[in-house]
């Protein structure tokens, strides 16, 4: 049966030693605390498997997700969505994109317009440029 007296003493101990791991995440400074107590932690943890604090670690990480979908929600995003967004990150024109996907300029303007619909060639070719999955323009 749980001894909930030592419980209690267990847990504000555990809060005493390490409060940003414990503290509810309620406003942006509780989650760049708690983010810079998990990083501090990934770092102690380091690639051993099955280290005793990873329970502890995916909690935060737990946390920290519950908050940030609350929030900074992310939008739905389609392909064209995706292009516009990564164009505008690597601030290259459909013209520069262009010469470096071998995608024609001309199909890159029908692309974002979404006058013309994604082929697995063009998503894998984005894909390849970008560094990400062919499948964040499908």
């Amino acid at each position: 049966m749980t001894n909930f007296q030592d419980l209690t003493s267990a847990w504000q101990q555990l809060h005493g030693l390490a409060p940003e791991a414990f503290a509810p995440i309620n406003t942006d400074a509780d989650l760049h605390s708690t983010t810079d107590f998990l990083r501090a932690l990934d770092r102690e943890m380091g690639e051993a498997a099955g280290h005793p604090l990873a329970p502890l670690a995916d909690a935060l990480v737990y946390r920290i997700q519950l908050y940030e979908a609350a929030h900074f929600p992310v939008p739905d995003a389609d392909g064209p969505m995706m292009l516009a967004f990564y164009l505008d990150q690597k601030a290259l024109t459909q013209q520069q994109l262009s010469a470096l996907t071998g995608i024609r300029q001309s199909t890159l303007s029908l692309l974002l317009s979404r006058k013309r619909s994604f082929t697995a060639a063009h998503a894998r070719a984005l894909g390849e440029y970008f560094g990400v999955g062919a499948g964040m323009f499908l």
